[in-house]
């Protein structure tokens, strides 16, 4: 009886204590295309700017002594993230990896008449009307290179926290801001209420990020990551004067990154068996 007994828990626990002694394949050169959404925040806003009423005279325009006043700001909205990376993991648990990604900069302006002017061409007006209704944006190009530290490497899942440190270029600057009106004429005018003679388009940045790998297969992986690129860009933080150069300032921005990719094993070890 006592021998039956022992066959019977030797059959059921063999196939366990194979399951737990076998561990899978451990990547070390992965290739990632991946996409995602990132979070928008507010930029400036600036509750009083002065800005002087036009006269017309001939072809030109001049300034009169009056002057609307205007509130002003500028909000960046939710964009779409896409981007490829590579790593490369010369030890289980410790890996670098370098990233690019593009990063829409969607703008969502305000302009509100806090006092105006009786005009009967309503420029001002107008100028601050295609502020708000217009649909401006500019893009950034990030480039990050790190350290990747993943806590089981050998299971189908694998959480890792990631570290990056790198450059992001602008497409354009984040202060200029101008609108259009019609004198009458018919024909539209652009008016400038903020210029940025000099955009900064260039920022060092660093990424921080943690995430999970789930093995689809020998060669691929799913991986979802939340990140943070943290961007320094330049700001409004004084009104302008005629010339409408504002006074200017720059600020670290947190942008929230949740993406998911697709991972391509290019190179790994195999599983081993205890």
């Amino acid at each position: 009886m006592r021998q039956i007994l022992f066959a019977c828990c030797a059959v059921l626990l063999c196939p366990v204590t194979s399951a737990i002694a076998q561990t899978g394949p451990e990547p070390t050169i992965v290739l990632t295309l991946f996409g995602g959404v990132t979070s928008g925040h507010s930029l400036w806003h600036l509750d009083r700017q002065p800005l002087c009423v036009l006269q017309r005279s001939g072809s030109a325009y001049n300034c009169t002594p009056q002057y609307d006043t205007l509130e002003l700001g500028r909000d960046i909205g939710t964009s779409l993230v896409v981007g490829a990376s590579g790593s490369y993991f010369p030890s289980p648990h410790l890996g670098a990896q370098a990233t690019i990604f593009y990063l829409g900069f969607p703008f969502d302006d305000l302009c509100r008449g806090v006092y105006l002017n009786s005009d009967p061409t309503q420029m001002n007006q107008q100028v601050c009307g295609n502020i708000a209704a217009a649909s401006l944006s500019a893009s950034a190009i990030g480039f990050y290179g790190g350290v990747v530290v993943r806590v089981s490497p050998r299971h189908g899942i694998s959480p890792y926290l990631r570290g990056g440190l790198g450059i992001v270029t602008y497409s354009g600057g984040t202060i200029e801001m101008s609108g259009v009106f019609d004198d009458g004429s018919g024909v539209l005018k652009s008016r400038a209420v903020y210029v940025d003679d000099h955009p900064k388009t260039t920022s060092f940045s660093i990424q921080p990020a943690a995430g999970f790998t789930a093995r689809l297969s020998p060669g691929y992986q799913f991986r979802f990551e939340l990140s943070d690129a943290v961007i320094p860009l330049q700001r409004v933080v004084g009104p302008a004067g005629d010339l409408g150069v504002p006074v200017a300032g720059s600020r670290t921005y947190h942008h929230l990154i949740f993406s998911m990719g697709l991972d391509v094993v290019l190179e790994r070890k195999r599983g081993r068996r205890y």
